[in-house]
């Protein structure tokens, strides 16, 4: 099989704990179902004309497609009775997201003991980058911690090199592009510890554990996770200052379709793109460790959340690629495998095939 791009979203995952300066107190989470054309106009004008304080979390993008968003108390009246206007059923899926933040928890790591990190918990930027440098001093032979570059405020972003013999063909898996992602970050430290942790008694994964050379990026962002564990739990962005505004959506940073799908100009915008591709020093420095490293590529899987979805290249068109059977046919085994294991329903396709919207991007 030749080199492949899948973008994975994993689910979001609620039970953690945190500190944060910003507060979401009574911020509720509501969904909707749009069936009608009437709906999903009003959903989709509430985000562009901002007379709402609401924030999408899944966005209107079709009809029968349920959205998600959070919205500020002082608004929710106006929202409830917009919605009896337009004869929208809304649910309440949770009525303070603050809540939700505070039972959230996140546990130290001891250093040095590498058994003790847990998926329990989520865990800091700090005792990440610990943790992947006491596996390089646990396991010397074959793992390694790697530098690929900085962040914008100057943090190294780190990589951990598994090494299972020359010639063999590379998997590069990232995780933590956007800073809310924190289940993201912890697939990726997880999967890490099943590829150098293994004893061999499950045959499939020592093998897969062993057939490739493993690249694995926990943390792109590491300014953005860090300003969001912090500071603000809702923050996804970068933290590059450009005019009054800071942060760039870093996975609309790359030179594919820049700026034509799901791209704002102003950098005040969630999904602020950047003035120009590669622009930020956490792209630029996957592209460069991408171009000088990764000679052999045969896999990159990309981890986010939240959502259960296979999604396969690409954001940008209805049709599919010429390769595309081929990794769908591997999605749809991975989806049937995660059903039987964990009885967790997955979908597989284009963004188009899962989202219903080939004008978006993730």
């Amino acid at each position: 099989m030749s080199a492949k791009v899948v973008a994975m979203i994993v689910i979001f995952i609620t039970n953690f704990k945190t500190c944060q300066s910003k507060r979401y107190d009574d911020f509720s989470l509501f969904s909707v179902i749009p069936e009608e054309v009437e709906h999903l106009k009003f959903l989709q004008n509430l985000e562009k004309q901002k007379y709402i304080d609401i924030i999408f979390w899944r966005k209107p993008l079709k009809l029968y497609h349920e959205v998600h968003f959070i919205v500020n108390p002082a608004d929710t009246n106006l929202l409830v009775e917009r919605a009896k206007h337009f004869k929208i059923k809304i649910n309440l899926l949770q009525p303070n997201l603050q809540q939700a933040f505070d039972d959230q928890r996140i546990k130290r790591y001891l250093r040095l003991r590498v058994e003790t990190f847990s998926w329990d918990y989520y865990h800091s930027l700090e005792d990440i980058y610990q943790w992947m440098t006491d596996l390089t001093l646990k396991y010397q032979e074959n793992v390694e911690v790697i530098t690929i570059g900085n962040s914008t405020e100057g943090r190294d972003i780190l990589a951990l090199e598994v090494m299972n013999g020359i010639g063999k063909k590379q998997v590069l898996i990232e995780g933590g592009i956007h800073g809310n992602e924190w289940i993201s970050v912890e697939f990726v430290t997880y999967l890490a510890n099943q590829l150098i942790n293994n004893d061999g008694s499950n045959q499939q994964l020592a093998a897969l554990a062993k057939n490739y050379n493993w690249y694995l990026i926990p943390i792109l962002n590491p300014d953005g996770y860090d300003y969001n564990q912090k500071v603000d739990r809702l923050y996804r962005k970068n933290r590059n200052k450009y005019g009054d505004g800071i942060g760039v959506d870093l996975n609309r940073n790359f030179d594919y379709s820049f700026r034509k799908f799901a791209t704002s100009d102003d950098p005040n915008d969630e999904n602020y793109c950047g003035p120009n591709p590669f622009s930020e020093p956490e792209t630029k420095a996957l592209k460069s460790f991408m171009d000088k490293t990764l000679n052999d590529l045969y896999a990159y899987v990309a981890i986010h959340s939240y959502g259960q979805k296979i999604v396969i290249p690409y954001s940008d068109r209805v049709n599919h690629v010429d390769d595309y059977a081929e990794m769908a046919n591997y999605g749809k085994q991975a989806i049937v495998k995660m059903y039987k294991l964990y009885g967790r329903k997955y979908s597989v396709g284009t963004f188009y095939d899962t989202m219903g919207e080939n004008k978006k991007s993730l």
